[in-house]
């Protein structure tokens, strides 16, 4: 019997409720489908990986692979089925046979742990599969209003196990099957179930990626030596651009664009991400809960938002030392200010314009920031003072 571990990671979809290409959306410096794939990946007894994409996306998704030698891009299909099938197939030219244990994971759910990878493999039978499920505690109702038992049902979610063989013969039914577990179960095959994770959401309509941005939030912890005086942090924001305001962006005003940035204060994303880079290192929350959008802050110059947040750190006995900004947008151009913003959040701060490094890209005309809106990333030291 073959117990090589191989996995489908099923990224061909249309994203039709999303009405944007969710697998692209930026969280956390990584489109979505590649904290899934990294999550697969994370098994170190995991061999291969077919990523099934568009068949117009093939060469972004091949670019965009961490590891060549792991991972197998193939063309996906028109149902998830179809898609399912392509990635067996590319699994079974690469060696693998009927025997093998395929993980197969939805690329719209990132959130998924290792953890819970970890305890499906270790679960796998000899026939059959193991789906993780999650309770339902919404009160459910059928189409005619009557009520049904949620003790009588579970969420499943993905990665799902199973062996290549069984689940290639219960695809091949010609039925049509929104995952793995109804696919074998429509055959006979016994099912196993594990605990699941309430985090490991599915990416599907808009509002979900926010909440996914919380989760995925919570697993880049401030880096803390023992022994150290210094942290580190990690801040991101980003806004949509709309008319009617005047664009803010590195705590400058832009006057010769035409649309503004909306969203929490004066919508300014690049000084938002160095609120939450600082507060990130210190241990103090985040932006939000410092200054939330439906109090005082509305409106609110995010430079003084800046002030204040580091007077909050220096009370809490830290200080900044560095700052790292990238930002990400289609327009203004940043190069012929960049010095100038340097200066300005060292100003905000307290540090000298060379501890504060500006930079800035594009996104290539893909995702929110080619054309919608404008995303900052940054990084900021902070020690004991």
């Amino acid at each position: 019997m073959s117990d090589r571990l191989t996995a489908v990671l099923v990224a061909a979809g249309s994203s039709r409720r999303m009405g944007v290409d969710k697998l692209w959306i930026d969280l956390w410096g990584r489109p979505t489908w590649r904290w899934s794939l990294d999550t697969l990946l994370s098994v170190p007894t995991l061999t291969r990986v077919a990523v099934v994409v568009p068949h117009d996306r093939l060469d972004d998704f091949s670019r965009a692979l961490p590891s060549a030698d792991r991972c197998l891009v193939r063309e996906g299909g028109e149902e998830r089925a179809d898609s399912v099938l392509a990635g067996l197939r590319a699994l079974a030219d690469d060696g693998a046979d009927d025997r093998t244990l395929v993980l197969v994971h939805d690329a719209a759910r990132p959130a998924a742990s290792p953890q819970l990878v970890e305890r499906i493999v270790a679960a796998a039978p000899d026939h059959g599969g193991v789906v993780p499920v999650v309770p339902v505690h919404d009160t459910l109702l059928r189409s005619d209003g009557m009520p049904v038992d949620r003790g009588d049902v579970s969420a499943a979610q993905t990665p799902q196990l199973v062996r290549l063989g069984e689940l290639r013969g219960a695809l091949e039914s010609g039925e049509s099957f929104t995952d793995d577990a109804s696919a074998l179960a429509s055959v006979g095959l016994p099912l196993i179930v594990v605990r699941g994770e309430v985090t490991n959401r599915k990416l599907t309509e808009p509002g979900d990626e926010e909440i996914l941005r919380g989760v995925l939030r919570g697993r880049s912890a401030p880096l803390d030596v023992p022994g150290a005086r210094g942290r580190s942090g990690i801040g991101f924001d980003a806004h949509r651009l709309g008319a009617g305001r005047d664009l803010r962006l590195g705590g400058l005003t832009w006057p010769d664009e035409p649309r503004g940035l909306l969203g929490h204060s004066d919508g300014d994303v690049a000084l938002h991400a160095v609120i939450d880079a600082l507060l990130g290192a210190a241990g103090m929350g985040d932006i939000g809960s410092l200054f939330p959008s439906d109090g005082d802050s509305a409106g609110a110059d995010s430079g003084d938002l800046l002030r204040l947040a580091v007077d909050r750190m220096r009370a809490e006995g830290w200080r900044p030392t560095s700052i790292d900004l990238t930002v990400v947008a289609a327009r203004p151009a940043m190069a012929p200010r960049r010095d100038e913003v340097a200066t300005r959040i060292g100003a905000l701060v307290g540090l000298p314009s060379d501890a504060v490094t500006v930079k800035a890209t594009t996104s290539d005309g893909l995702g929110f920031a080619g054309e919608e809106g404008i995303a900052a990333y940054a990084v900021a030291a902070v020690e004991r003072e």
